[in-house]
């Protein structure tokens, strides 16, 4: 049985420059100016023409087939990391004019900090407006929730897949972000921050425990080598991901994640990271609050 007829592909052949569309990609047929006088070589043509018709359709088999394994296997991903029950949180509702002006504080301080003011009011951004921002969100509102506690931030969400195409499911879980030892972790000082992702569902069948979990050092120090340079640091003590422990072999490493900040190409964005990071003094997570101190002497 044909899949074409031989007064089709004629036509075909006559048709202007349109595009041709190969496993969902359009790719432009080759423009008149660069056509050969096909007429000179009909069965040739139909042949070239028999050919790609057979590729496109083989190409859309393959395509369609490597599509419904990937949906099948990642449905499955969802069943067993997402529930069937969401939850809500409470939604704080702030103005847009509120808003504008939280930004306009946070603009505000460093700003101060880069122009190099000697006397800059703490930074305090409170639990209500973080979560304020947050229910501006189409996707976020009643979906995330964040709390602030002493030297601890909590994140709790529960996220329909739905908007992914994905079924009435829920990515259900909490995060938190703590800072377990604030500037005496080590024999260099650096500050120990711990985080961790877990999910309501069990995913059993994959591994037990947390999606993820983290303890990393974080040590900010002058370079000895380089005027003095500021220097950020950050080092992986323990940590495992979607049940894969870190090795003994990477920790013992002291890799520095923060290392390509320092990448040539990254010069400028990391001047201005640094004249920031060297205009804070602290930044200290309180109760229901995120208190960031400006320093006030430079030469520190």
């Amino acid at each position: 049985m044909k899949l074409i007829d031989d007064e089709e592909l004629k036509d075909i052949e006559l048709q202007k420059e349109s595009p041709v569309i190969v496993a969902g990609i359009p790719v432009k047929t080759p423009s008149p100016k660069k056509k050969v006088d096909r007429r000179r070589s009909g069965g040739c043509c139909k042949c070239v023409c028999k050919c790609l018709v057979f590729t496109i359709l083989v190409a859309f088999l393959l395509t369609t087939f490597a599509f419904c394994y990937l949906y099948s296997w990642l449905n499955n991903v969802v069943d067993d990391f997402t529930v069937d029950t969401p939850k809500r949180f409470p939604v704080v509702e702030m103005s847009e004019t509120e808003l504008d002006k939280v930004l306009d504080r946070v603009d505000s301080f460093f700003d101060s900090i880069v122009d190099g003011e000697t006397h800059i009011n703490d930074l305090v951004l409170k639990e209500d407006e973080i979560n304020g921002f947050i229910g501006h969100s189409d996707f976020l509102r009643g979906n995330l929730m964040v709390t602030l506690h002493e030297d601890l931030i909590v994140e709790s969400f529960s996220l329909p897949m739905d908007k992914l195409g994905l079924g009435k499911r829920y990515f259900v879980g909490s995060d938190y972000l703590e800072l377990k030892d604030k500037g005496e972790y080590g024999n260099d000082g650096g500050s120990l921050l711990e985080m961790k992702v877990e999910t309501e569902a069990k995913h059993e069948d994959w591994f037990d425990g947390p999606l993820m979990f983290l303890q990393l050092q974080y040590l900010i120090k002058k370079s000895k080598e380089d005027a003095g340079q500021t220097i950020m640091e950050l080092f992986l003590e323990k940590g495992s991901f979607f049940g894969q422990e870190a090795s003994d072999e990477f920790v013992k490493e002291r890799v520095n994640l923060l290392e390509s900040l320092y990448e040539p190409e990254n010069a400028e964005d990391l001047e201005e990271i640094l004249e920031v990071v060297n205009g804070i003094e602290r930044v200290s997570i309180e109760e229901g609050k995120l208190v960031v101190k400006a320093q006030h002497d430079r030469s520190a």
